[in-house]
């Protein structure tokens, strides 16, 4: 008898039930709850990548796993079908591979099926529509699991054995430590210098306003010498009137990174809070996808919006605002945006939590104004000089909001107005008030420290890394003490300096622009463009010989069987110390320090 069910497996159980709501009872929906199986460790496992078979990675089956693969199991004797539904980027392509593997023996067909927004609509057109595990996805994200396991398995011994314990080394997370501290040498190194600013305030009929000198005078003898000139004057004239609109427009849709730091910036939320906010969301069907580098907005979406904007009486361009992606981008899917536009942030009350809360307004009030005509300010540049000596000469500016255009949603009005009279050129302004002409010594300020905002900022400039692990990688490197947050600013740490400048002395990887190449070359491999196991290949020798030139520069010997550095161990049933070769479990072998001395 035919079973007629089909079974979809997604990740998390929250979206497991919003799902299996929406589809009934043809549907079985349950979730692997994340990964079901990790590269092994320890034991005879070693790292769990075999270098000399192509890097192969050994999978073990997570412990606390076991349970949900037998439920997985069960079911699949109730269904026809098996469709994977897991997230649609790298990591779930590789969960869904992981799960496809394990259920290869129920003897039913799987499929692979990918929506950006947990809606009825949505999933049914996924279903529609399935697809093979895309390899070069999954390989994509196997490349960048081993090389993560090599650094941070090879290149960990080595802080710890002489550095101390507990120390660790990442691919990624080092040189996001390295941003850090190569700010604060900035500053350590800053020396700041002198210079003063002269404000004059001058008239005309009147209305007074306040200019600026233009100049900066770095002495205190040429900024006397133009204090005599501007405050003997008997008069300034206009040189010059820009007076002129300026448009400003709307800011792309929201993707991850943007997400992060304008709510770290606007809100001082954290990376990782805000991420569990719209991963929540996410699941609850109130957003898209929320891991994402793409700017792109699908047709129904796009519709949606520009309806809402005209219906609501608000003013939308003639045609619609195409954003368009970086290069670096992997545009798998949409940008982040509300699934349901009518569903408005001041009136839902089903969002509890108020991080969520929030979240959810800042997606939706970008996304409605992205589409929106842009504001206009009106501006006035006045420049005027000393009667018979233009090189006295002072500025003013101003400007104020016209017409609000996008930031009638987004409600954002800095509130400036024009405080200049209208003048046109030639005009005739004096001196104002008891003390028109006044100086101010000033010096020069360091670098300011990354504020989670502007660090998130120079890791997507310099393609460090990929918008999805931010979060973890930031609170990585504080839990390690490498770096230290006070309030929303990373302050460098002795600890973090210290092992930083002994990873970049000797390690490739510790470079920017090295690690911005090695994730270029992961998109690559998703692209089907590189092979996998080509790039690990030209990768690991390189590492090894910089890993061996560093143990070697701190006194190890080399290992007489494999060529690989030698280190102290301590055995832990006498406290005796013999030597270890740094390959192990790949070779075994030790020599006793007391037999070499003697």
């Amino acid at each position: 008898m035919k079973k007629n069910k089909s079974l979809i497996i997604v990740e998390s159980p929250s979206k497991a039930n919003k799902i299996q709501e929406y589809l009934g009872d043809e549907y079985i929906v349950l979730a692997s709850k994340g990964h079901i199986e990790d590269i092994a460790k320890g034991g005879r496992f070693g790292m769990g990548i075999d270098i000399e078979n192509d890097f192969k990675p050994h999978y073990v089956l997570m412990q606390d796993k076991i349970a949900t693969l037998d439920e997985l199991i069960a079911a699949t004797k109730q269904c026809d079908i098996i469709y994977i539904s897991s997230d649609p980027d790298r990591e779930g392509e590789s969960i869904g591979w992981s799960v496809a593997k394990r259920l290869a023996d129920c003897d039913k067909p799987i499929k692979r099926v990918v929506f950006n927004e947990i809606t009825k609509k949505a999933i049914q057109k996924a279903i529609k529509g399935p697809r093979d595990i895309d390899m070069k996805i999954v390989n994509a994200q196997i490349a960048r699991r081993v090389l993560d396991r090599l650094v941070g398995f090879m290149a960990s011994p080595f802080l710890m054995n002489f550095f101390g314990p507990k120390l660790s080394a990442g691919r990624v997370q080092s040189v996001i430590t390295r941003l850090v501290i190569d700010k604060e040498r900035e500053i350590e190194a800053f020396v700041p210098e002198e210079f003063w600013t002269i404000q004059v305030n001058l008239s005309k009929d009147k209305d007074s306003f306040i200019t600026k000198y233009s100049g900066r005078p770095t002495d205190v003898k040429s900024a006397e010498a133009m204090r005599l000139k501007l405050v003997n004057a008997k008069q300034y004239v206009v040189s010059e009137v820009l007076s002129q609109e300026e448009t400003k427009y709307p800011q792309p849709p929201l993707i991850t990174s943007a997400l992060q730091r304008i709510m770290s910036k606007d809100h001082g939320v954290s990376a990782d809070k805000t991420m569990l906010a719209a991963q929540a969301l996410y699941e609850s069907s109130y957003i898209s996808y929320h891991r994402t580098d793409s700017k792109r907005v699908g047709d129904d979406a796009l519709k949606e919006v520009r309806d809402y904007l005209t219906t609501n009486n608000f003013q939308i361009p003639k045609k619609p605002i195409v954003y368009k992606n970086t290069d670096a981008a992997q545009d798998a899917h949409e940008c982040i945006r509300p699934t349901d536009l009518s569903l408005l942030p001041n009136s839902n009350y089903a969002i509890i939590d108020p991080i969520e809360k929030l979240v959810y307004e800042t997606i939706w009030k970008y996304f409605v104004a992205s589409q929106m005509t842009p504001a206009i300010y009106d501006t006035l540049k006045i420049t005027a000089h000393v009667d018979s000596d233009k090189v006295a000469e002072v500025k003013a500016s101003g400007k104020a909001l016209k017409t609000k255009g996008y930031l009638e949603i987004l409600g954002v009005d800095d509130g400036q107005k024009i405080e200049i009279p209208m003048l046109k050129v030639g005009d005739i302004c004096q001196l104002s008030g008891k003390y028109p002409v006044k100086v101010e010594k000033k010096q020069t300020q360091p670098p300011a420290r990354y504020s989670e905002d502007k660090l998130i900022k120079e890791m997507v400039a310099r393609g460090v890394g990929r918008p999805a692990t931010f979060s973890e990688l930031l609170s990585k490197i504080c839990v390690r003490n490498y770096v230290e947050k006070h309030g929303q600013v990373f302050h460098a740490t002795e600890l973090g300096k210290t092992i930083t400048d002994e990873l970049v002395k000797y390690f490739t990887f510790m470079d920017l622009n090295y690690t911005a190449k090695l994730e270029k070359q992961l998109d690559e491999i998703e692209a089907g463009k590189l092979d996998h196991v080509d790039m690990l290949k030209k990768f690991f020798p390189a590492f090894k010989e910089e890993l061996n030139k560093a143990y070697m520069q701190h006194g190890s010997i080399l290992c007489e069987k494999c060529n690989s550095p030698m280190v102290v161990r301590t055995n832990k049933n006498d406290g005796s110390q013999y030597l270890s070769c740094t390959a192990y479990p790949r070779c075994k072998t030790t020599k006793s320090l007391m037999k070499e001395v003697a």
